[in-house]
């Protein structure tokens, strides 16, 4: 028994030695912990709830912040048949930044939208990648990346979250 706790003791000496950064979170792979739904079931148009982490930083770029709000998701046609509209949460300059086309393969969905932002030249490609576990969540990763003609480039990083009531 002396020998598992001072075993144990030596653990926690450790982890706390070491800042703790030998279990960070950031070191567990995420997995959902429920199974995708089935994707013939797969109905995701309608309102939805996000949630989106503050984003990580690569770059000379401004901050962003965490933002939640409502976005809407409708079916239209063509190769990015899925069109996602931020309703709330999010400032999009140009407003057509607030506006994306993506597609579902299986249950992953994933969109993108791109513009010119300021009178420079400068661009912004934006997507995100959502894996959809039920009709009422989907969950992801998302990047934006800001290039200036002259080299100047910016990349945000963040998680997203979609969630919603079942539906009656």
């Amino acid at each position: 028994m002396k020998k598992i706790k001072a075993a144990m003791v030596s653990i926690i000496l450790a982890f706390v030695l070491s800042g703790g950064s030998a279990l960070c979170q950031n070191d567990i792979p995420l997995v959902p912990l429920v199974k995708p739904i089935n994707p013939k079931l797969i109905k995701i148009t309608g309102t939805w709830n996000y949630n989106a982490t503050m984003p990580t930083i690569q770059g000379m770029c401004p901050a962003g912040s965490a933002a939640s709000g409502t976005l809407t998701i409708a079916k239209g046609s063509g190769p990015r048949p899925y069109i996602l509209v931020f309703q709330s949460g999010r400032v999009c300059n140009p407003a057509s930044l607030c506006t994306f086309r993506g597609t579902l393969t299986g249950n992953e969905l994933v969109f993108v939208n791109e513009a010119k932002v300021d009178d420079e030249g400068g661009e912004v490609t934006n997507a995100f990648r959502l894996t959809v576990l039920t009709n009422e969540l989907a969950t992801g990763n998302a990047s934006s990346r800001y290039v200036h003609p002259d080299g100047m480039e910016c990349q945000w990083s963040y998680s997203i979250t979609l969630n919603r009531k079942a539906r009656k």
